[in-house]
């Protein structure tokens, strides 16, 4: 699996528009508000990775956060969030950018979002790990990382992934799949990649990159969310960590 099939899903028109129409009217989740107000600076320099049509970008600006860059690797949502951008008469900086291949240089900034599973729709484990070492590499010391993914051990898909382990252990997965806990998603827009990971795996690669886990939950055990939150998206686990 590489980005093609991600990078072809996010550029569809349809799936620009879904993205659009939740950057200004979704918004943030309260979840989100939650974290972010407790754990970062408004004064923060902030990095957003997977901005899709600027959602969080837009939120943090409204909250007053002031010194925000945002990237994705899709081009079309970056030009639907510079259009949105001038229309909400923010001063943004929206980009194209790898998550994995970062032209940022060590230590130039505070904090980094990467929100809605957007780390997770990376394939393969490899490269995954490569993105996180990138984030490790650009935050300053103290800086704050705050990332959702989807819990393999939900209680909500534990039959999906019981499932999936024994067609992993008797041959018959998909072999378009590299890493246990990868799906391939059929939507009417197409087929997106997303990986489902174990939150205790997770967290020994996070700690062994040097990150310290400040918090890690799901988002249903934070607060209630709008019905809109809820149509959006479902559950994830939030992950807020630290580079000492």
């Amino acid at each position: 699996m590489d980005d093609s099939v991600n990078l072809a899903y996010f550029s569809e028109p349809d799936v620009v528009m879904d993205y659009a129409r939740a950057a200004v009217n979704v918004g943030l989740w309260d979840s989100e508000k939650i974290l972010f107000e407790k754990f970062l600076s408004r004064t923060a320099k902030i990095l957003e990775l997977g901005c899709g049509a600027g959602r969080v970008a837009f939120g943090l600006s409204r909250l007053g956060y002031t010194t925000i860059t945002a990237t994705d690797f899709a081009p079309p949502m970056i030009e639907i969030a510079r259009e949105i951008n001038l229309r909400e008469h923010t001063n943004i900086c929206f980009d194209v950018a790898d998550a994995t291949n970062l032209s940022f240089p060590e230590k130039s900034f505070d904090a980094v979002v990467f929100a809605f599973n957007g780390l997770q729709m990376i394939p393969k484990k490899e490269r995954r790990h490569q993105a996180l070492r990138e984030i490790f590499r650009i935050l300053r010391k103290d800086g704050i990382f705050i990332f959702t993914g989807h819990d393999r051990r939900a209680p909500v898909r534990r039959e999906h992934w019981e499932n999936e382990q024994t067609r992993w252990e008797n041959g018959s997965r998909d072999p378009a799949l590299d890493d246990f806990g990868d799906w391939n998603h059929d939507t009417p827009s197409g087929k997106m990649f997303i990986h489902s990971a174990d939150p205790e795996e997770l967290r020994a690669e996070l700690e062994n990159i040097g990150f310290r886990i400040l918090f890690t939950e799901r988002r249903s055990r934070i607060c209630a969310e709008s019905p809109a939150v809820l149509e959006f998206s479902d559950d994830t686990r939030f992950w807020v960590l630290k580079k000492d």
